[in-house]
């Protein structure tokens, strides 16, 4: 059976919604290589939080030294949560709350909670 031309264009036109609206969730990463359990580390932003790319992130130097790579929610949730661009300046004292890395030496966590001064940050607020 041959179809039509809007036949084909609606097949077409189905196929690619259908393409799009599951991208999201291939795209999004989840928590997978961040399971070696709770930590809590408190350093210097070096570089300030970005809601560029599908999580926020931000850069923090510990007391050691190490540089840590810290990934918050997606951003329109960490906006959402008040945690913008323009919040927290180069040099502020932070303390993030999340889960680790499972490599010991990459120093990189995923985020749930970030404290700076009297401010609270839930970017995964508690259930």
């Amino acid at each position: 059976m041959k179809r039509s031309i809007p036949e084909v264009f609606l097949a077409t036109v189905m196929a690619m919604v259908a393409a799009l609206a599951a991208f999201p969730v291939m795209a999004h990463h989840g928590w997978s290589g961040n399971t070696a359990g709770e930590i809590e580390v408190s350093g210097t932003v070096v570089t300030g939080v970005s809601l560029a790319g599908a999580h926020g992130t931000m850069q923090i130097e510990d007391a050691d030294g190490h540089v840590w790579d810290i990934t918050l929610a997606p951003g329109p949730r960490t906006h959402r949560a008040g945690l913008t661009e323009d919040v927290i300046p180069v040099g502020a004292e932070v303390t993030v709350f999340g889960e680790r890395n499972e490599d010991p030496n990459v120093f990189e966590a995923k985020v749930r909670r970030v404290v700076w001064g009297e401010k609270v940050f839930d970017v995964y607020p508690p259930q």
